[in-house]
């Protein structure tokens, strides 16, 4: 499933749904069952060496902003379905990113990484 909405690029092998739409935020629902996830981050951050795991995420909410020129995204990776069982958040400016949620057989790979057209 591909979201291509408010210059924010996320292609997932996962049902990606829209939770909140309010005219200042959206909020994005993608349940991916109790899986661990393996984060990559594409030659962005030259120390990481390989990935970040999170072990046992049931869902991911994404939520971005719809003001203009606002292109700074929240992850948060849950442990249940409740917000609050998040289990890591974090921001990016994905401006000049994609993202990529892929179903493997043992794991979840997640990678954030340059835009193919930047």
């Amino acid at each position: 499933m591909i979201y291509n909405k408010n210059n924010l690029y996320l292609d997932s092998d996962f049902e990606i749904r829209t939770l909140r739409e309010d005219g200042k935020d959206i909020d994005l629902f993608i349940p991916i069952g109790n899986r661990t996830l393996n984060l990559y981050f594409d030659d962005t951050i030259d120390c990481l060496n390989s990935r970040m795991q999170f072990s046992i995420v049931r869902n991911l909410v994404f939520r971005l902003s719809e003001k203009p020129n606002n292109n700074i995204l929240t992850i948060h990776m849950l442990g249940s379905i409740d917000l609050h069982s998040s289990v890591v958040n974090f921001e990016i400016d994905y401006s000049d990113y994609s993202i990529d949620i892929s179903d493997k057989e043992y794991f979840v790979e997640m990678r954030i990484g340059k835009k193919k057209n930047c």
